[in-house]
Formats: C-alpha cells, sequence, structure tokens
C-alpha cells in the first residue's frame, strides 16, 4: 500500500502546478498587444486587382468578379460605354461605405 500512495503523490502536484501556470499565464496574455484590425481595401487598389487586362477600366465581366459591383454594372456605368471608370467605380465604392 505504501508504493501506490507513493506513486499517486506527483498527480496530486500536478493540480495545483497546473492552476499556479494559469493563474500566471492570464494576464500575461491580457497585456500582450492586439493585432490592428486589417485596414479596408482602398478603391484604386480593388479597381487595380479586378481591372485584370490593365486597360484603366472595367468591362461587365471584370466586375462580375465582385458581386455587389456586377449587380450593379448598368447603374454605375454613367456614361453608357459599356465599361467602369475608376471614378464610376469609385462612386460605389463610397456609396457602400455610408
Amino acid at each position: 500500500m505504501a508504493r501506490s500512495r507513493q506513486s499517486l503523490r506527483p498527480t496530486r502536484l500536478l493540480a495545483p502546478l497546473a492552476l499556479t501556470a494559469a493563474l500566471v499565464a492570464a494576464p500575461l496574455h491580457a497585456q500582450m498587444p492586439q493585432q490592428p484590425a486589417q485596414e479596408p481595401m482602398k478603391p484604386e487598389a480593388a479597381f487595380q486587382r479586378a481591372d485584370t487586362n490593365a486597360d484603366g477600366r472595367l468591362s461587365k465581366e471584370e466586375a462580375a468578379r465582385m458581386p455587389a459591383i456586377g449587380a450593379k454594372f448598368a447603374e454605375l456605368d454613367k456614361n453608357k460605354d459599356g465599361f467602369l471608370s475608376l471614378d464610376e467605380f469609385s462612386s460605389a465604392f463610397y456609396k457602400a461605405d455610408k
């Protein structure tokens, strides 16, 4: 019987040790700097990314890759040339912010 009591001792020590480690780690974790929120993409960057052929305008097919823009393509195409300029695209981008 003496032997089984000795084998339980390390187990009895682990619980308080784990509790102590958790109590020490919690305040340290709370003091860690938070990662800044990701900045929203600027209209110019989104436009360049969508302009896959780099012609400086978005075709209906290019705009369709962005569902919110593709769904309003005809409305956004103010001059009705079948393409979105950066200005036309940006106006939609800023409307979405409001």
